[in-house]
């Protein structure tokens, strides 16, 4: 899945890695589980994967390696989505993600609004109801 302007080297990958997943932080783990709620997509299952930049290709820089990257492949069909990153990830950066998983088809520039809207939430209460906000869709 093309996540921004950057892609997976998938050929890097070792195709039983999935079992290896790191266990992030539990603040992490906490922000994941607060926006899923938040976003009504409770019942999928979101994991971390800690990847080297030597993994991330950028197609805009003639296709070179080492490059940071955050990014989620999901697989609706089993409700699951893995935050694949090269760094340490940031609220914002597991907002984003959610929101590629609740509102597929939304394009990376509302995904990239909404993410900036929502990171604001401290200076006014939204409350558990995104669909109110962001109106199914």
């Amino acid at each position: 899945m093309n996540v921004g302007e950057f892609y997976l080297n998938l050929m890097a990958k070792d195709s039983n890695k999935i079992n290896s997943l790191d266990v992030t932080h539990s603040n992490t783990l906490d922000l994941i589980q607060y926006w899923k709620s938040f976003l009504g997509i409770n019942e999928w299952e979101i994991l971390c994967e800690s990847i080297s930049e030597m993994q991330v290709v950028d197609a805009l820089d003639n296709n070179t390696f080492g490059h940071e990257f955050v990014g989620i492949s999901i697989n609706f069909k089993l409700k699951q989505g893995i935050i694949h990153h090269t760094r340490n990830l940031e609220e914002d950066d597991i907002i984003h993600e959610l929101l590629h998983v609740r509102y597929p088809k939304w394009s990376e520039q509302k995904v990239n609004l909404i993410t900036n809207l929502l990171r604001q939430r401290p200076i006014f209460d939204i409350g558990p109801h995104p669909n109110i906000l962001l109106a199914n869709g």
